[in-house]
């Protein structure tokens, strides 16, 4: 796959610098040249480079330390280095610390090509695995809390009925609601109000386990899945996470709780049963937890 690409070359003879950059010219790529590693490290911090061919041997910083430097502010970024025949073994050592691959001096263009397109070819399949992870993660999470949201809480759920069905386990849902959000939103402002909802779902994440997830959903409501938890040890959760809150936060929350199997074996139903169970929390007090 032939592609144009942003190339910068490091290299202190101009000899070799301009037959270097006529192969990459010929081959369609956009050239810079600088002749210490240190000018190249400044480029990179202003310029975007898919390739960087740079003498092994730098008098201001060896190979290693110029892909360390690097890789730091691209990890994308391939990076070739330029050796005699000689010493390809020194080139082998570079490639350990994070080097892409090598070019042998005498020059030989038909090298040069190979391994800047196959250098090319990986930054640009790395950027468009980082793009596919980027909107992936846009499409599954809230973009004021930062937890999952809503869409991606039916995802998971499925998954997660389906595995405690196979093995048999218990799995229970948490539905929280802030109690009087709207009277918090007028008295305070919906920027205080924003805040309030990031600092609660800070609180969920720390107060639940790593294989636990909090999802928003929608407006001030959260939902808590507890995997392999059956209803006792979610109420448990749930009033820790209760009494966080009120020392915490000002503000205080109420919890509905759901279980499967106990309480329903398909998705939408051990929802309702959890929203029913906030609904009683909410019109008998709030600022409880309810078991449905």
């Amino acid at each position: 796959m032939n592609r144009s690409a942003d190339i910068l070359v490091i290299e202190d003879d101009k000899e070799s610098a301009e037959a270097l950059g006529s192969v990459l010219y010929a081959a369609g790529h956009n050239v810079n040249v600088v002749s210490t590693a240190k000018e190249g490290i400044r480029m990179l911090q202003d310029v975007s480079c898919a390739v960087v061919i740079s003498e092994m041997r730098m008098p201001d910083m060896s190979g290693s330390e110029l892909v360390r430097a690097i890789k730091n502010l691209d990890p994308k970024i391939s990076v070739v280095v330029i050796t005699p025949y000689l010493f390809i073994n020194s080139a082998i050592e570079v490639m350990e610390d994070g080097a892409f691959g090598y070019i042998t001096k005498p020059f030989n263009p038909s090298e040069i090509r190979i391994v800047v397109e196959h250098a090319v070819d990986r930054y640009f399949l790395m950027d468009e695995a980082n793009k596919k992870s980027y909107y992936y993660d846009l499409s599954i999470l809230d973009g004021l809390t930062g937890v999952y949201n809503h869409r991606y809480l039916y995802e998971v759920l499925d998954r997660e009925i389906a595995r405690a069905r196979r093995y048999p386990q218990h799995l229970s849902l948490i539905m929280t609601d802030v109690d009087n959000f709207k009277k918090y939103n007028d008295t305070n402002g919906h920027m205080a109000g924003d805040e309030l909802l990031r600092g609660l779902t800070n609180l969920f994440v720390r107060a639940i386990r790593n294989l636990d997830m909090v999802f928003r959903y929608g407006g001030e409501e959260f939902m808590i899945l507890l995997v392999e938890t059956d209803k006792k040890g979610a109420a448990l959760a749930a009033e820790r996470i209760l009494n966080l809150v009120r020392l915490s936060l000002p503000t205080t929350v109420s919890m509905g709780i759901s279980d499967y199997p106990a309480d329903a074996t398909e998705r939408d139903v051990l929802i309702d049963k959890a929203d029913k169970a906030l609904y009683q929390a909410k019109t008998t007090g709030k600022n409880k937890v309810v078991l449905s």
